[in-house]
């Protein structure tokens, strides 16, 4: 049975795994609602704590909540709407692996096993299709160029006719 905010949860993360980027489009279903903080320990049902989450994230996460002790030395899961993941992770566009920035995203990445090969696959898959999309935007205006130069060429050949028919006949 999906959580009563299943839907303003699935919007707000724009039908993506909050975890892993992952897109429902590419796991053929929707998604499930985790709590970032799990019930069992004192978390809600606050939109704040939901995080729209694959199956395989919400998974390896499971009930997992820090203790002071591991929250000090920065083992804790990264919130996606809280934490600047930018600081703690980083995309390897060669290998299309997450890589740590700081020992939280370490243990972020290992925790919720984020290099696991069938998002590699899907992150490869993404830059391929971005990767095309920019050559398409680039092949439509060198066309777009090339349109541009025929017309004036056009309009250069009409002007070099006139000129011709106007000029005096040689002798």
């Amino acid at each position: 049975m999906a959580h009563p905010q299943h839907e303003s949860v699935r919007r707000a993360f724009e039908y993506r795994c909050g975890y892993c980027g992952v897109e429902e489009s590419a796991t053929g279903s929707e998604l499930t609602v985790d709590h970032y903080r799990p019930r069992s320990q004192g978390g809600g049902d606050e939109i704040e704590n939901l995080v729209y989450a694959c199956a395989k994230c919400n998974q390896y996460k499971g009930d997992y909540w820090p203790s002071n002790e591991e929250e000090t030395v920065g083992q804790y899961v990264l919130h996606p709407h809280r934490d600047d993941l930018s600081l703690h992770l980083r995309e390897d566009p060669m290998t299309g692996e997450i890589r740590p920035l700081t020992p939280t995203g370490e243990f972020h990445i290992r925790l919720l096993h984020l290099n696991r090969p069938p998002l590699i696959a899907s992150r490869l898959a993404r830059q391929t299709a971005d990767l095309l999309r920019q050559r398409v935007r680039l092949l439509e205006e060198q066309i777009q160029q090339r349109e541009q130069t025929l017309e004036l060429l056009n309009q250069y050949i009409t002007l070099l006719v006139r000129l011709v028919s106007l000029a005096p006949p040689e002798e």
